[in-house]
């Protein structure tokens, strides 16, 4: 296997109470190009926080203390956006399953694991991540956008952005048609957009997002 500059690829967070095991995975994710961060427990990884940059979480589903069904739980209540791997005994397959449906992008048994298929699950874990951290990125870099708008020209937009006709804007808001055309015009130049089609796009950041007043 060649080795590549460590971390280059990402960080893996392997969470696993068994430490041969966790200093064989660090050690192979180490040689892949991974950067690796180790811990024995779901305290443990939730006291020392989420890594920087993309990653993958590599999570034994059964462990004293907190299991790894708890631990994808309290993920999802910080909202940690980190995709993960479960390691699993033979029987705890079910389980897996059944976390999968919760969010788990898959699982590995222990009994059977072998490192090319490991480092394809890291590594598209690892791409998953880098997905959810760009779409998140573009949701705050349009919400941030929206909050520059006057209240008159976020109700504008939000209704064009539905579709509405100039005309149809104006009568929903009691306005005449050459206003709706201002203010859907200034709205535009904030939002750094040029096309009906771009704001049809931002529809779902209208919806989630509300005016300055």
């Amino acid at each position: 296997m060649a080795t590549e500059a460590r971390g280059e690829k990402g960080t893996v967070v392997i969470v696993d109470d068994d430490g041969p095991v966790r200093e064989s995975l660090s050690l192979l994710l180490d040689t892949a190009g991974f950067d690796t961060r180790c811990h024995r427990s779901g305290e443990d990884l939730l006291d020392c926080g989420p890594p920087d940059g993309p990653a993958c979480l590599l999570l034994d589903l059964e462990m004293p203390g907190m299991k790894g069904t708890e631990v994808q739980k309290r993920l999802a209540d910080a909202d940690w956006s980190i995709p993960i791997v479960f390691l699993t005994g033979h029987g705890d397959v079910p389980a897996a399953v059944n976390a999968l449906k919760t969010g788990a992008v898959d699982f590995l048994q222990k009994n059977q694991l072998k490192p090319g298929i490991l480092l394809d699950r890291i590594e598209k874990g690892v791409a998953e991540h880098k997905r959810r951290m760009l779409d998140l990125e573009a949701s705050n870099s349009e919400k941030e956008r929206i909050s520059r708008l006057t209240v008159r020209e976020f109700e504008v937009a939000q209704l064009a952005s539905s579709g509405l006709t100039n005309k149809a804007i104006g009568l929903e808001l009691g306005i005449s048609e050459r206003t709706v055309e201002i203010h859907r015009g200034r709205a535009m130049k904030k939002l750094a957009l040029r096309t009906a089609a771009d704001l049809a796009r931002m529809k779902p950041a209208f919806e989630s997002s509300a005016p300055d007043s």
